[in-house]
């Protein structure tokens, strides 16, 4: 009789637990927004403008493929104005970030975080997945600041 390893033995074991009895994804959005949690004391930048929800005599303005999307967020005197461009089911961003000095920044979805490109006070990233996603900014005197979630 052949023995197995731990490693392999809880992979076997997570193989079928997968396939008998798999995880609810409302379990896993949860449990994402949960771990979310664990950076609470970043201060948070509010939605202040949304140029999708802008109205153009009275109904919603549609965008095409390729239009930018403009959203503002603000938090005191520190402002991040994004720039959203639709690629498909991809979504190019460019981030300017006012009243503080930018150390780093990356933008978070619920399943991914994508380190940004930075030059000076311009925040850039390429090919996100549409859907939930948020600013995550740190800056250079120690502060974390973080968006609030938006849908692009």
């Amino acid at each position: 009789m052949t023995q197995i390893g731990d490693e392999e033995l809880f992979a076997q074991l997570r193989t079928v637990l997968d396939e008998a009895d798999p995880m609810p994804e409302a379990v896993l959005v949860s449990a994402r927004a949960a771990f979310a949690l664990r950076s609470l004391d970043a201060e948070l930048a509010e939605l202040v403008r949304d140029s999708a929800e802008e109205e153009r005599g009275g109904l919603i303005a549609v965008r095409g493929e390729g239009d930018a999307r403009l959203i503002s967020f603000e938090t005191g005197a520190v402002a991040v104005e994004l720039q959203v461009t639709e690629r498909g089911l991809l979504r190019d961003l460019v981030a300017q970030i006012s009243g503080v000095e930018v150390g780093s920044a990356e933008v978070e979805t619920p399943t991914s975080l994508y380190p940004t490109v930075l030059e000076e006070t311009l925040a850039s990233v390429d090919g996100v997945p549409a859907g939930h996603l948020r600013i995550r900014v740190h800056t250079a005197q120690g502060r974390d600041l973080v968006t609030s979630w938006v849908r692009v």
